[in-house]
């Protein structure tokens, strides 16, 4: 197997809920669908905990995820993972990760859709780790970006 580095935050769900730019809303009233890469930016203000956090939705669910530029993909608990239609009882745990608390077990999976404000990006790497309370937005997701970057208190992520 091979071995990776999660950085899991005990205080997955504490913070209040920070959101990016709105979507843009069709003629209809329906949230606009937007195009991969279409040049939108997202800023994040900094948590009074002093952590970044993101509503975001995966497979068109709600999901409520630290912003963790150390995690090296998006990282779901077994909650988060149900919740989104996944089935973390059928999942091959066959991956060894480190993690701020410890040693775990993990499955790799690919997530259909991650939108975080209007960035979407379809087919994700993600793991679902056993243990883990809560989500993870990672590298697998930042890496597809033009930009991240920290200013003052504030978390940019540019399409």
């Amino acid at each position: 197997t091979h071995a990776f580095i999660v950085g899991i935050v005990a205080a997955l769900v504490l913070g209040r809920v920070l959101t990016g730019t709105p979507d843009a809303v069709a003629p209809s009233g329906k949230p606009e669908r937007a195009k991969p890469h279409a040049h939108a930016e997202i800023v994040l203000p900094r948590d009074d905990n002093g952590h970044f956090y993101v509503d975001a939705e995966i497979n068109g669910t709600h999901v409520h995820m630290l912003a963790d530029t150390g995690a090296s993909v998006i990282a779901l608990g077994e909650d988060v993972a149900e919740s989104i239609g996944l089935h973390p009882d059928t999942l091959d745990y066959d991956e060894a990760v480190s993690t701020a608390n410890g040693a775990a077990r993990a499955a790799y999976v690919e997530l259909d859709e991650v939108r975080v404000g209007s960035i979407v990006r379809r087919d994700v790497k993600a793991v679902v780790t056993r243990g883990l309370s809560g989500a993870l937005l990672g590298m697998s997701f930042f890496n597809t970006l033009s930009k991240v970057s920290m200013e003052s208190d504030e978390l940019v992520l540019k399409d």
